[in-house]
């Protein structure tokens, strides 16, 4: 491999650790986000149930199952942020990687 090849390698794959980061950051703040405002607002409860949201009082999955739907919408938008970071960024390795090679 030339080293062009190898500065846009090691360029490349630290563009992807970049991301891969972002996107676990942005997941746990936004899980840390929907706990604080669960506990804080009295809606969600670890040791009494409270079917506030359930139309059916018995029913006691309604509140989980909605919660597992929010975490999934949290978990495709730190995977979006993985699929945008990779292809976004190879131009500005690309350009990087040249800039260092003139010097």
């Amino acid at each position: 491999m030339t080293p062009l090849q190898l500065k846009l390698e090691k360029i490349g794959e630290d563009l992807g650790m970049m991301g891969m980061y972002a996107a676990i950051f942005t997941l746990h703040i936004l899980l840390l986000r929907f706990f604080i405002t669960k506990f804080v607002t009295r809606e969600m409860n670890l040791y009494s149930y409270t079917a506030s949201d359930a139309t059916n009082p018995d029913d006691k999955t309604v509140n989980l199952q909605l919660y597992f739907i929010e975490w999934l919408s949290y978990l495709l938008v730190a995977i979006s942020i993985i699929v945008v970071a990779v292809p976004e960024g190879l131009p500005l390795a690309v350009m990087i990687t040249l800039a260092f090679s003139v010097k």
